[in-house]
C-alpha cells in the first residue's frame, strides 16, 4: 500500500474499491484514465482467479486485489479495512454485491464496516445503489455520494422526449431498426488508430451507413466501447459498428 495522505500526492491518489469483480474491468481503466496512480480492490472472487483480468491494468499502475468480504464478517471486514489503512485513501467506491440477497442492505454492511475501520471519519465514500428508495438506508454511515444507475437510463428517455434525433435513435433500437455488428479491419487501418477508423469507415459491405462504436478484442475485456481516438487499431480482432438491418 501506498502512505499517501488524502488528497495528495498525484492525480487522483489511492482509492479504494469494495465489491469488485471482474466484470468492473471497465472501472479500474476509466479511473486510470483519469490519473488514478494506486487502487486497492476488494472482492469475493479467489486472487488467482483475477490475476489475469488486472494483467493490463498493473502495467499501468499499482493496482492491488485482496478477496475480503463484509460476507465473512462485519467484524473481521473491519478488521481488514483497517488493516489496508483505508482511512488514509483518497475516496472508497462501493459496488453491488451479486448474489447476496439483498443488495443495497449488504452495501450498507460494507459502509458499516468502512465507517468501524476509520474510528467514524471514512474519507469520501461512494456507493452504488440498486434501488434509489434504499439511500436514506445509508444515512450516518459517512457516504457522500449515492449513484442510481437508474438514472442515466432515465435522462436518455428525458432527452428522447425533446430531442427528436435522439427519440428516432431509441424507437429504431428497440424496433429492431438498427443493431450493433462487427466487421474486419481493413488491411489499410491495421497500423492505425481508432480515429482514422471513425473516418474512413462509412458503410458496412451491403452499403449501409455505419456509425463506429468500439473495437472488438480478442482478449479482455472482449469489447471496448469509445476507447478514444489514438487507440491502435493493431490489436483489434474487429471494428464494433452501429448499423441498419437488412431489408
Amino acid at each position: 500500500m501506498d502512505g499517501t495522505p488524502a488528497g495528495q500526492g498525484e492525480g487522483l491518489g489511492r482509492l479504494v474499491i469494495v465489491n469488485w469483480a471482474p466484470d468492473a474491468l471497465g472501472l479500474v481503466r476509466a479511473l486510470q484514465e483519469l490519473g488514478a496512480k494506486s487502487l486497492t480492490l476488494l472482492g469475493s472472487h479467489r486472487p488467482e482467479a483475477v490475476e489475469a483480468v488486472l494483467a493490463a491494468a498493473r502495467a499501468k499502475g499499482a493496482v492491488r486485489y485482496l478477496a475480503a468480504s463484509v460476507g465473512d464478517g462485519l467484524e473481521a471486514f473491519a478488521e481488514q479495512l483497517g488493516a489496508l489503512e483505508v482511512a488514509r485513501a483518497r475516496s472508497i467506491i462501493v459496488l453491488p454485491q451479486r448474489g447476496r440477497g439483498e443488495t443495497d442492505a449488504f452495501s450498507r454492511l460494507a459502509c458499516s464496516a468502512i465507517h468501524r475501520a476509520c474510528a467514524g471519519q471514512p474519507p469520501r465514500i461512494l456507493v452504488a445503489v440498486e434501488d434509489p428508495e434504499a439511500t436514506h438506508e445509508f444515512a450516518g454511515l459517512g457516504v457522500s455520494t449515492i449513484f442510481y444507475p437508474g438514472f442515466l437510463r432515465a435522462a436518455l428517455l428525458a432527452h428522447g422526449c425533446l430531442d427528436l434525433a435522439v427519440f428516432r435513435f431509441m424507437l429504431a433500437l428497440l424496433h429492431g431498426g438498427l443493431r450493433v455488428q462487427t466487421l474486419p479491419v481493413p488491411a489499410e487501418l491495421r497500423d492505425k488508430c481508432f480515429r482514422d477508423a471513425c473516418l474512413a469507415i462509412e458503410t458496412d459491405p451491403e452499403g449501409r451507413p455505419v456509425t463506429v462504436l468500439g473495437l472488438c478484442l480478442t482478449g479482455e475485456p472482449g469489447m471496448l466501447v469509445n476507447p478514444g481516438p489514438a487507440q491502435p487499431l493493431r490489436a483489434a480482432a474487429g471494428l464494433l459498428v452501429l448499423t441498419g438491418q437488412g431489408s
